[in-house]
């Protein structure tokens, strides 16, 4: 009988802990703060975590390394960030802004809405466009020898300029860059 009664117990224990965590499966997921060594971002409640992929193509200047991080939504946004380390300073921000602009625009077969450009010590772009599919939100930014995209993807117009969209680029911030250290220490040290 007490084997029969530890027994039972454990089976409520165990239903227990399954219907705890079927609830918790059901609850809204909270606005997430990321931060990583590249950049930080308050994602919005109910998307998944970043899924980071890294790309490197051969350029006449040298290799660019491409690292995206990809989020969706469970009811079909997504965010793209993505961080191209060139092989040297970006030297004309702007050239750099209106040919990523294009490439873009023409990549995802979309026409362009908007575009406001600012100048200064970190030069960016706003852009707003869609296609047949969908309707995008981006932002370009330069930082010395990085060029930064933050791509917000929507099913509709109305999700584009939502609060929710409008924290994506409220919060985003590059992070901090630690200056790279010399293999080679001066004399005397």
């Amino acid at each position: 009988m007490k084997r029969r009664s530890h027994q039972m117990r454990r089976v409520n224990v165990i239903l227990l802990l399954l219907m705890m965590m079927i609830v918790m499966a059901t609850l809204p997921v909270s606005a997430e703060d990321v931060k990583n060594e590249v950049f930080s971002i308050d994602l919005p409640a109910g998307y998944a975590a970043f899924i980071k992929q890294v790309q490197k193509q051969k350029s006449p200047e040298g290799e660019i390394t491409a690292t995206n991080w990809i989020s969706k939504s469970p009811n079909g946004e997504a965010i793209v960030v993505t961080m191209s380390q060139m092989p040297g300073k970006i030297l004309d921000p702007q050239k750099m802004m209106t040919s990523t602009r294009a490439s873009l625009v023409k990549a995802l077969g979309a026409s362009l809405e908007q575009e406001e450009m600012r100048e200064g010590a970190v030069p960016s772009a706003r852009l707003l466009f869609y296609s047949d599919d969908a309707f995008f939100r981006s932002r370009l930014v330069i930082d010395d020898d990085r060029l930064y995209q933050i791509l917000y993807v929507a099913r509709t117009a109305e999700q584009r300029v939502s609060p929710a969209a409008t924290q994506i680029f409220e919060t985003f911030r590059i992070s901090e860059r630690v200056p790279a250290k010399s293999g080679v220490a001066a004399a005397g040290q």
